[in-house]
């Protein structure tokens, strides 16, 4: 200061281009912790929805046990009444027809449709979210489990229209007698409303058309017909039966593995 020099002295130029350099480091430092600041949050934001996924497919497959379970009675009942229709043919080759065999036939000739209670699959699916699961083999099971879901439900939805609807029941209609009450029971329960739901039929209607089906069925032709068919929806029961016992090891398989996952 006494000799008049106020200004700072200049850098050599070396020392310029490192400064330079430090300030472009930081800035790099700077924007690299923003990006990984960002992809954390991100990840978070994945895992999170990972999650949800995860505990809404554990929530549909915990309905499909119910869906699998009841499919499971309704087609068990379906091949016990069919060996019971067929139980005095096997003895003696002739179809005992009455009060029985009517309410037999009324659940024989019926049909459920086999449900798919799966939501959330779906929305993970079509909106390209599952490539939100980071587990690869899990990934994979996912879709195989679904794959068969879908194959098991057009086998059963498939024979139910093509043979249950089509075959069987006209078959049953034209030479049997039904008495649908206990189907009606079954469905009421179902509903807070109590509805009756008594055979339309008296017991002496009944009791003529189970004449009339007898002397039927006593034609050869109608007989093998009859008696096929009736094999035949024991069959269809039997195979879906098969079907559904295995995937239901499989539902509660990928169930344990949802938990551990």
């Amino acid at each position: 200061m006494s000799e008049n020099k106020t200004g700072k002295p200049a850098l050599p130029a070396g020392r310029y281009f490192k400064y330079a350099i430090g300030e472009i480091i930081l800035v790099v430092i700077g924007i690299l912790i923003a990006l990984q600041i960002n992809n954390w949050n991100n990840n978070r934001i994945d895992s999170k929805r990972e999650a949800g996924y995860i505990k809404n497919i554990e929530r549909d497959l915990n309905n499909q046990i119910k869906a699998i379970d009841r499919q499971i009675d309704f087609e068990a009942e379906v091949a016990d009444y069919c060996k019971i229709a067929l139980k005095s043919y096997t003895e003696t080759n002739t179809l005992k027809i009455d009060s029985t065999f009517a309410v037999v036939m009324g659940t024989i000739a019926s049909r459920r449709t086999f449900l798919n209670p799966n939501p959330a699959y779906i929305e993970l699916i079509s909106s390209g979210n599952i490539e939100l699961l980071k587990n690869e083999n899990f990934k994979d099971q996912l879709i195989n489990y679904y794959e068969e879901l879908e194959r098991i439900e057009k086998v059963i939805d498939g024979n139910n229209s093509l043979y249950t609807d089509q075959e069987f029941i006209p078959t049953v209609l034209k030479l049997g007698v039904i008495d649908a009450s206990k189907e009606w029971e079954n469905i009421s329960k179902s509903y807070e409303r109590k509805f009756s739901s008594p055979n339309p039929l008296t017991t002496e209607n009944m009791e003529r058309l189970m004449t009339i089906s007898s002397k039927l069925l006593k034609n050869e032709e109608n007989e093998l017909l009859f008696v096929n068919h009736l094999a035949s929806r024991e069959g269809y029961a039997m195979v879906h039966l098969l079907l559904l016992t295995e995937f239901k090891i499989q539902t509660k398989e990928i169930l344990n593995n949802i938990r551990d996952y």
